[in-house]
């Protein structure tokens, strides 16, 4: 499958979408903490790395955020955009999913009209 199905609102875009939306509830669910796990804040203050990541999760939350509010057309872009800046993944997928839903829903009755 050619990237061009994803440059825009397709089905093979929402399935990605949705498979990473769930994946990422199936690891916050399934993927509990094991013995011997330091924990978030012992991790972020042994780890240099961990720090990176976790300021690249923030950074990619922030341009997800300002993705949906300037090419956003539903009324869930701003309130998903504010959310997707504490809960990151967890509300922006869903936004990029409604987003192309409705776009794919806007263009086959565009089809359908004309």
């Amino acid at each position: 499958m050619p990237l061009s199905d994803y440059a825009r609102p397709s089905p093979a875009r929402f399935r990605l979408f949705a498979s990473l939306l769930v994946m990422l509830v199936l690891t916050a669910v399934v993927g509990r903490r094991r013995p011997g796990e330091l924990g978030t804040r012992e991790t972020l203050r042994r780890s240099a790395f961990a720090r990176v990541m976790f300021m690249d999760i923030g950074a990619l939350s922030t341009l997800g955020a300002l993705y949906l509010v300037l090419n956003g057309r539903t009324r869930v872009r701003l309130p998903a955009a504010v959310a997707s800046l504490f809960a990151g993944s967890f509300a922006l997928l869903p936004a990029l999913m409604l987003e192309d839903a409705a776009a794919m829903r806007s263009e086959r009755e565009g089809r359908a009209e004309g």
